[in-house]
């Protein structure tokens, strides 16, 4: 696996060069700080990109046309990351030496994707409002579904109240309550922002010659963005004097619990990979303390994880218990964590939790999607190249001291319950 970076006035472009797939993946990503009241029109517009282009005026002829490159797929989305909002369009398509004659399958696809890009669907220079009502809808039933989902609910009210005073409350997403606000007009500027004032990546993945993906790349992308100062690890935090409880009742059948801890380890950091074997060891996988102690042992939840954000610098707890049992997990809950900055762990569990991470770290590898999203973060957070091998080493090299120091920064900040009165 190869790897080069091109700068050009306007965008990067990353290429890695690897034989292991047949495949081409290519990914454009916008970045631009992410602001609440940016976020819904940040959320539609990648969807809205894919109602339809001058040359294919509705999404079932740019599916034809999908189909017709031999397969292809594309998925758009928006993301945060840190305190960048990030809007992507990732496609996946088949290796034209693959193919029975050797087409032109990537100039097609990349000639696709720029339509997409540049030539949306309009009338009167505005969006089309059967398109952009059409996915506010969707976007609406997307979020009521949440709502009927117990462990969405509790999970989103338990951000809102951990992060009330920060921006990591909101979700790249959206925000039901204001999308009706959003307008033809409002949703045009965003689109104008993202070609001309966000930061602009493509990065490409497969077996390609770098000289003929570059010329294939600037043939048909250009931008005029200004480089504005990125900010990828969120830095927003609060001293904590007590601990925050919060119970909601609910007609459940089932308590959901969610707890957030303050960790101030974040990607790059020294103590970074330090973190990363402590979550796996505290809740991460089916091995973890969380589920064999609480779940297993004492069978007092019916689901128990822990997650580890590292550009916030937070680990969360999740778990679903009978109404009547969570001061008992949450007393339990509270022993492990004792347990674990104090040196509570065996040499086993260390191994364990070791083996879990590289079986992850070498399946990453083998995705093109994960490669271009490490290349991608590790280049605008750390200013270097993923490398696999350099990480797996890291990882074996952490120690049970490590652990234990980075278990002691731990800090305990709110308590979510969403629960049933029990009589």
């Amino acid at each position: 696996m190869e790897h080069r970076l091109f700068l050009y006035p306007g965008y990067t472009l990353q290429c890695i060069k690897t034989a292991k797939f047949k495949t081409f993946s290519i990914a454009l990503r916008f970045a631009s700080a992410f602001l609440p009241e940016a976020i819904n029109n940040r959320a539609l517009l990648p969807n809205v990109l894919l109602g339809g282009t001058k040359k294919y005026p509705s999404k079932a002829l740019l599916q034809t046309q999908m189909d017709a490159l031999y397969g292809l797929t594309l998925n758009v989305g928006t993301e945060k990351i840190g305190t960048e909002s990030v809007i992507y369009f990732e496609m996946k398509f088949v290796n034209e030496k693959y193919l029975p004659n050797q087409g032109m399958a990537l100039a097609e696809a990349l000639d696709l994707l720029a339509e997409i890009i540049y030539n949306p669907r309009q009338i009167k220079n505005l969006f089309c409002q059967q398109i952009v009502d059409e996915e506010i809808r969707l976007l609406k039933e997307d979020f009521e579904a949440e709502y009927i989902n117990k462990s969405e609910y509790a999970y989103n009210q338990f951000m809102k109240t951990m992060f009330k005073t920060e921006l990591h409350q909101y979700r790249a997403k959206g925000i039901y309550e204001t999308l009706d606000e959003v307008t033809l007009v409002s949703l045009k500027n965003s689109y104008l922002q993202m070609l001309h004032n966000d930061n602009v990546t493509i990065i490409c993945v497969g077996d390609f010659e770098y000289a003929t993906m570059d010329a294939l790349i600037a043939k048909r992308f250009s931008f005029d963005s200004p480089i504005h100062q990125e900010s990828w690890l969120d830095r927003e935090t609060k001293d904590i004097v007590n601990a925050t409880v919060v119970t909601e009742d609910s007609d459940v059948s089932q308590a959901r619990i969610n707890q957030g801890y303050r960790f101030p380890v974040r990607f790059g950091d020294q103590d970074y990979y330090a973190g990363v074997v402590l979550n796996a060891i505290f809740g991460e996988f089916d091995h973890s303390q969380l589920f064999q102690i609480v779940r297993e042992e004492n069978t007092l939840c019916y689901y128990i994880s822990s997650s580890y954000d590292s550009n916030k610098g937070v680990i969360i707890m999740m778990a679903g218990v009978d109404p009547g049992n969570e001061e008992q997990t949450l007393a339990l809950i509270d022993t492990i964590v004792k347990g674990l900055k104090t040196g509570a762990l065996a040499d086993e569990e260390i191994t364990i939790a070791k083996e879990s991470l590289i079986q992850r770290i070498r399946q990453n590898a083998d995705s093109p999607e994960r490669l271009a999203h490490l290349f991608f973060l590790y280049r605008k957070t750390l200013g270097k190249e993923f490398d696999p091998n350099q990480t797996l080493a890291a990882i074996a090299a952490v120690n049970k001291q490590d652990i234990i120091t980075v278990a002691q920064k731990l800090t305990l900040d709110t308590t979510y319950i969403l629960t049933k009165k029990v009589q």
